[in-house]
């Protein structure tokens, strides 16, 4: 019995249908593929957005912080120095600010010894004029960063020390309307910035879990199996035979060996087929 034909015809049919299957495995992997390298650049936009997001939230927040302190370091300084009240007595006193014990008290310390600095040098000079810019000018004293806090210690000072003349202008320095204004855009900007934050950092989530699901995808490894094994009856194991020898085996048994495998392809290429459109048609 020729079988040439018949295993020409296979084997013809099978590579039709395997390149079927490729070009539709192909275009998947090539569509995940583009999908994956622009979920992993706008993943990439996120993570720029969110680290600039983060440093400018981080900045008002110390800035903030810094403004505050020294808000409550010049607000309360007479009641810090002469009263010997603590952060957290003050801070139940007055629930403005959004500062905590742990916050102010090494500056609560700083504040005391630059009490016992100006103190020192009024005693080593023997002079306390009214003008702060004076006592400067004339004790030599150095000062750091902090002049306000010297300041306002020093106008304590010289308030208590002269309480009866109700001089106005030895009180501490008061916070202009425009600071308060200022302050309070500052801490809008930072709640807008922790909103911020917080959106992008949702949609990090989000784009990351889409971006893992594109690790597992679905159908592929099924498809190249399908592919793989009708390869292997259809064309590969056929391909053996030709040119078919007459007589050497069993003819009949061949035939319907060749037949058996090559339905057996065309059923799994056909049941994947119906599988990945019944997936592609279901909504979850």
């Amino acid at each position: 019995m020729d079988l040439n034909i018949l295993i020409s015809t296979i084997i013809t049919a099978t590579a039709a249908l395997v390149a079927i299957i490729g070009g539709f495995l192909v275009s998947r992997v090539i569509t995940l593929a583009g999908e994956k390298q622009s979920i992993e650049r706008r993943l990439k936009e996120i993570d720029n957005d969110l680290k600039i997001k983060t440093e400018m939230l981080e900045n008002i927040e110390n800035i903030i912080l810094e403004e505050e302190i020294n808000d409550f370091i010049i607000e309360n300084c007479e009641d810090l120095i002469t009263e010997n009240k603590t952060p957290q007595e003050l801070l139940r006193e007055n629930d403005s600010f959004e500062l905590t014990e742990e916050d102010l008290t090494p500056h609560v310390e700083k504040l005391l010894s630059i009490k016992e600095i100006i103190l020192e040098s009024i005693e080593k000079s023997g002079q306390f004029p009214d003008d702060f810019d004076d006592f400067v000018k004339n004790s030599g004293i150095k000062i750091d960063t902090n002049r306000t806090w010297y300041e306002a210690v020093y106008n304590t000072l010289l308030k208590i020390a002269s309480r009866n003349s109700l001089n106005l202008l030895l009180m501490p320095p008061i916070h202009s309307t425009s600071n308060v204004i200022e302050h309070r855009d500052k801490r809008r900007e930072r709640d807008r910035l922790k909103n911020e934050v917080q959106v992008l950092t949702a949609r990090k989530i989000e784009q990351e879990k889409i971006l893992n699901e594109y690790g597992k995808p679905t159908g592929l490894w099924s498809g190249l199996f399908v592919l793989i094994y009708s390869c292997i009856v259809g064309i590969a194991y056929p391909s053996l035979l030709l040119p078919y020898p007459e007589g050497t085996y069993n003819d009949e048994k061949t035939k319907w060996l060749l037949i058996i495998l090559f339905f057996s392809a065309l059923f799994a290429i056909f049941a994947y087929l119906v599988i990945s459109m019944y997936k592609l048609t279901q909504r979850k």
